[in-house]
């Protein structure tokens, strides 16, 4: 049974069924209370070429007066693949920025708040991108920002067979049915929503956006499936789209 919806200040986590248990989406991650950190030897950014095509989003939302901090990854040239929760209504001082403190201005091209993925088109970025797979893999890192950290953090995870998980849209109005990606051993805190779960070096084979409400190393990531179409629209549009009100 689906669980309930529960709200921060200025954001929202929808409970969404999996099987085994309930868990929270991390658009309310960064009111978790504090998980566990890795040890070093998991967070120099240095030890996954990878974390390189992986980039910090900023930005701030005017209608609800809240600054925004994520994780994005590049997929193609000038291109970055997030979650769609944490750039819904950032209409101000939206960039990208590189794990050497370059900043990219950015606009979203393509935003999906039912699959929870949008894409940000970054003139100029030139970060080396993932690359989707569909393939799946016992083995993985999450690449991506906690909070206020200007280096990415690399996480090992140990990967589970896929299953659907039913929650709502971001903004708690269409239920919805997605495959995901769980994982354990990775403990996601907050700003690393949108990070992408990485094999074999450079493949992408999904985006990390929710977190066990129970288990602080346990979370769910969309499949490569499930964002392709989102990825395919963002790389044809050079125009800003839509994309208010805040989640």
């Amino acid at each position: 049974m689906l669980g309930s919806v529960w709200r921060g200040a200025g954001a929202v986590a929808l409970a969404l069924s999996v099987a085994g248990g309930t868990v929270g989406c991390t658009a309310a991650v960064e009111h978790l209370p504090p998980a566990h950190r890795p040890s070093a030897r998991h967070t120099a950014g240095a030890q996954a070429p990878a974390a390189h095509s992986v980039v910090k989003v900023r930005g701030f939302a005017s209608s609800c007066g809240r600054r925004t901090e994520a994780t994005g990854f590049v997929y193609a040239p000038e291109r970055v693949l997030l979650n769609a929760h944490t750039v819904a209504g950032v209409d101000r001082d939206l960039e990208v920025v590189l794990d050497d403190g370059r900043r990219f201005p950015a606009q979203v091209v393509a935003f999906d708040p039912e699959v929870d993925a949008a894409v940000l088109r970054a003139p100029g970025l030139t970060a080396r991108p993932l690359r989707l797979t569909r393939g799946r893999r016992t083995t993985a890192v999450v690449v991506g920002y906690r909070k206020g950290e200007a280096a990415p953090a690399v996480l090992p995870a140990t990967v589970r067979p896929d299953q659907p998980a039913e929650s709502y849209d971001i903004y708690n109005r269409k239920r919805v049915s997605r495959q995901v990606h769980p994982f354990q051993g990775a403990a996601v805190t907050p700003g690393m929503s949108g990070a992408p779960l990485i094999t074999g070096g450079d493949r992408a084979m999904g985006m990390v956006f929710a977190v066990d409400m129970d288990r602080a190393d346990v979370g769910y990531a969309l499949t490569a499936a499930e964002i392709e179409a989102v990825a395919v629209a963002g790389e044809k549009v050079t125009t800003a789209v839509p994309h208010e009100p805040c989640s």
